[in-house]
C-alpha cells in the first residue's frame, strides 16, 4: 500500500484506522508529508525527498489520498499533470524490482488484458487496447519504438518486455491519477484549504519558470550557452574536468537528446577515462540505472558557487537554469535575422 496507494484496500486501511478528514488538524504529519508529495514536482530536492517513502508506514498511506485533495483544490492543470507525472514516475521505480505476480496484479487492477511471454526477450503480452493508448501518451508517442507498425504483434497481443511493461503502466497510473483529481470536493476542513491557498502561491511563483522548462525544444548545439560551450571544449581537448564540471555536462546533454553512446565518447580523450566506469556514470545520471530517475542540470545559482559559470552573455541574467538558455537564444537569433 505504501508503493501503490491508488490499490482499492488503501480506502480500506484508512477506513480501518479510523482516520477522518475532519480530524486532520491534530496529524499534521500526514499533512506535510502531502506537501512535500505535492512539492515533488516543481522543486528538485523534494522530488529527492518523494523517492524514499515516510518511514510512518500510516502517514505515507494517509498522505496520497491527502495530496489528491490539495492538488484538487489548486485547480491547475499544470500543476495536476506534474503531480500525477512525478507519483507515476515513483512507481515505475518500484516495478522495476517486482516480481511478475506484482506487476501482473498492478495491470490487471486497470482491467488489462496480460499475460506472461514464453519467447524471450519479451516478459509479458498485453493487448493492442491496452498497449496503445499507453504508448501514444506523453514522451512514448514520439519515439519510433513505440509505434505499433515498429511492434511484434499477433491475434491482437503485443509483446514487451518488462521494462517496457513498466512504462506503460506508468503512463496508465498518471492518467489514473489525473482522472481522480477531476472528482468533486464538497467540502474541506480548514487545514486543508489553507494548505491549498500555501501550495497554490508557491506554484504559481514558480510556473513561469517550470512551463519554460518543460517545453520539449532541444537546443542546436550552437545554441549552448557558454558555460556549456567551455566545458564541451575543454572534455574535447582532453582536460580534466571536476565532478560537478561533469555532472553538469552530462545533464546538460542528456536533457538536450544526446544518446549515451555519444556522451560516453565525449570523455574517451580525457586522461583517466575508462569506458565501464564511464559509462556507468553517464547512464546513472540519465536514470538508465540505479534509481531510474534522471538527475537534473544545476541552476546557474549553483554553477557560479562551483565556478562553472563563465563567459555568461545577456541571455545568461535572464535564466535560472542553463536548459532554458536556447529557448530565450531562439527569439533573439530570430530578431537579428530580421
Amino acid at each position: 500500500m505504501v508503493k501503490y496507494p491508488f490499490l482499492p484496500q488503501v480506502r480500506k486501511h484508512i477506513a480501518e484506522l479510523g482516520i477522518d478528514i475532519n480530524d486532520l488538524g491534530e496529524l499534521e504529519s500526514i499533512v506535510d508529508r502531502a506537501k512535500v508529495r505535492i512539492a515533488a514536482t516543481f522543486e528538485f530536492l523534494a522530488h529527492m525527498q518523494n523517492q524514499v517513502p515516510y518511514k510512518r508506514t500510516e502517514v505515507e498511506i494517509a498522505s496520497f489520498p491527502v495530496a489528491i485533495l490539495v492538488v484538487t483544490g489548486v485547480k491547475d492543470k499544470i500543476l495536476t499533470e506534474r503531480y500525477a507525472l512525478s507519483e507515476a514516475k515513483r512507481v515505475y521505480s518500484y516495478l522495476l524490482k517486482e516480481k511478475d505476480e506484482i506487476i501482473l496484479g498492478i495491470a490487471e487492477f486497470f482491467e488489462w488484458k496480460i499475460h506472461p511471454s514464453k519467447q524471450r526477450p519479451f516478459s509479458y503480452v498485453v493487448d493492442f487496447t491496452n498497449y496503445l493508448p499507453n504508448a501514444t501518451r506523453g514522451r512514448l508517442v514520439h519515439a519510433p519504438e513505440w509505434k505499433l507498425v515498429n511492434r511484434q504483434l499477433s491475434k491482437g497481443q503485443v509483446s514487451v518486455t518488462k521494462n517496457e511493461v513498466c512504462r506503460l503502466l506508468q503512463e496508465e497510473i498518471k492518467k489514473y491519477i489525473e482522472g481522480r483529481t477531476e472528482e468533486k470536493i464538497t467540502k474541506t476542513p480548514q487545514i486543508i484549504q489553507d494548505v491549498i491557498e500555501e501550495i497554490k502561491a508557491e506554484f504559481l511563483k514558480r510556473k513561469p519558470h517550470l512551463t519554460e522548462f518543460d517545453q520539449k525544444i532541444q537546443a542546436k548545439e550552437s545554441e549552448y550557452p557558454p558555460c556549456i560551450m567551455h566545458l564541451l571544449d575543454r572534455t574535447t581537448k582532453g582536460q580534466h574536468l571536476s565532478h560537478a564540471e561533469r555532472f553538469t555536462l552530462v545533464t546538460y546533454l542528456f536533457q538536450q537528446g544526446v544518446s549515451a553512446d555519444r556522451i560516453v565518447n565525449l570523455f574517451s580523450n580525457v586522461s583517466d577515462f575508462r569506458e565501464d566506469k564511464t559509462r556507468y556514470q553517464v547512464e546513472h545520471l540519465a536514470g538508465q540505472r540505479g534509481s531510474r530517475t534522471p538527475y537534473k542540470t544545476y541552476n546557474c545559482s549553483t554553477l557560479k558557487t562551483h565556478g562553472i559559470c563563465v563567459n555568461p552573455d545577456p541571455i545568461c541574467r535572464t535564466i535560472r537554469n542553463p536548459l532554458t538558455y536556447h529557448l530565450r537564444k531562439k527569439p533573439t537569433r530570430d530578431k537579428e535575422k530580421k
